[in-house]
């Protein structure tokens, strides 16, 4: 039986872990949850460790945590949804397929997850869609490094790809916004916002961008 202290202690670290991988300080974060599992192997601690990974482009590894958390809650709609994903841009078809038909047998009034179904099993459609990721990602480096115009190629390259993600639109739109083009910044923010109405980051934005306009 662990103590009160330990449990606060492993909780306290936890919430490092996740804040730091919010944060986009993926390294840190991989260190912090890297030390949690071996402390305690809990199907949470695997699950960060291996959305760490992800952030890394690590999916072998990650795929690796994902399973043993699989194993444990063959049900959990959160891991089945990222190792289906890991699975996708591992081009293992056949397992994101029989994934995201778990998730739609679990779940079947969620539509977003026959949307996958559906996008996994079209040929032409997911090799565009890991192609939009993987460009993505790679903006995402750039921009570590602030070139800010090299990322924008790259996600302006990513948006042909898949120009439904709301995602890749709304990076275009900040970039837009950094580069003092306030009009295309809120054209792509509005795109954004028609293809995920709830996320407040996205809303925020598109005010942003309407006060810079005026």
């Amino acid at each position: 039986m662990k103590s009160f202290f330990e449990l606060q202690k492993k909780k306290r670290l936890r919430q490092k872990g996740q804040k730091l991988l919010v944060k986009g300080k993926i390294e840190k974060a991989y260190s912090i949850f890297q030390r949690d599992v071996l402390l305690d192997d809990s199907h949470e601690n695997l699950f960060n460790l291996a959305l760490a990974l992800m952030s890394l482009h690590k999916y072998p590894e990650a795929e690796e945590y994902l399973q043993k958390v699989y194993e444990k809650l063959p049900s959990n709609e959160m891991n089945l949804l990222t190792l289906a994903e890991c699975s996708m841009m591992q081009q293992k078809w056949e397992q994101a397929i029989k994934l995201y038909e778990e998730l739609s047998a679990y779940n079947p009034r969620n539509e977003s997850y026959q949307n996958y179904l559906n996008l996994s099993q079209d040929i032409v459609a997911r090799e565009k869609y890991v192609k939009s990721k993987q460009l993505f990602n790679a903006a995402a480096r750039e921009l570590t490094k602030k070139n800010d115009e090299k990322a924008l190629k790259i996600l302006l390259e990513a948006e042909e790809y898949y120009p439904e993600n709301p995602n890749i639109l709304n990076n275009i739109g900040s970039i837009f916004l950094l580069l003092k083009q306030y009009k295309q910044a809120y054209d792509y923010f509005i795109r954004a916002m028609r293809f995920d109405a709830n996320n407040l980051k996205i809303k925020k934005n598109v005010l942003i961008a309407r006060k810079k306009l005026k």
